[in-house]
C-alpha cells in the first residue's frame, strides 16, 4: 500500500468516517419523526420520504460533515508523506518541499498556501447556505 494513493484514501476514511457517522446520527435524530410520518401518509414510500423529506431537512448536518471530512483529508500531511511516493504527493506534503535545510522560500510558501487554501474557501462558500440551522424549525405544528 505504500507509494500509491489507495492507502492514503483508506487511512483518511479510517480516521474521518467514525466521527462523521457519529455526527450524522445526531443530525438525523434531530429531524422530527412527524415529518417522515407525514410524508408516508401523503403516499410516498420509505425511499421517497427519505429522499424528499428527511435528506433536505438534514441538509445542514450533511453539509457540516462534508466540510469536516474534506478539510481533514485536505490538510493531512503525516500519513500522506509516508504513504505516497514522489510522483503522487498531496498538496500539503508539497508545501513542505519549499523549505530547504538552510533556508525557507517564504514567497513561494505563501503563494502556494494561498492556492492550496482556495478550494477549501470555495467549498465553504458553496456550502454556507446549507449550514444555516433551523430548516425544520416551523415544519411541525
Amino acid at each position: 500500500m505504500q507509494g500509491n494513493l489507495f492507502g492514503l484514501v483508506v487511512t483518511c476514511l479510517t480516521f474521518s468516517l467514525p466521527f462523521s457517522i457519529l455526527l450524522l446520527v445526531g443530525c438525523f435524530d434531530a429531524v422530527p419523526v412527524e415529518l417522515d410520518e407525514a410524508a408516508l401518509l401523503d403516499g410516498t414510500g420509505p425511499l421517497g420520504a427519505l429522499l424528499r423529506v428527511v435528506l433536505p431537512a438534514a441538509r445542514p448536518g450533511i453539509a457540516a460533515v462534508a466540510m469536516y471530512a474534506f478539510m481533514t483529508a485536505w490538510g493531512e500531511a503525516l500519513f500522506a508523506s509516508i504513504l505516497t511516493s514522489s510522483g503522487s504527493r498531496t498538496l500539503a506534503v508539497g508545501l513542505r518541499e519549499y523549505a530547504a535545510e538552510s533556508s525557507v522560500h517564504w514567497n513561494e510558501v505563501m503563494a502556494a498556501s494561498l492556492v492550496v487554501s482556495l478550494p477549501v474557501a470555495a467549498g465553504f462558500l458553496l456550502l454556507q447556505r446549507h449550514l444555516v440551522r433551523g430548516v425544520t424549525a416551523g415544519a411541525v405544528r
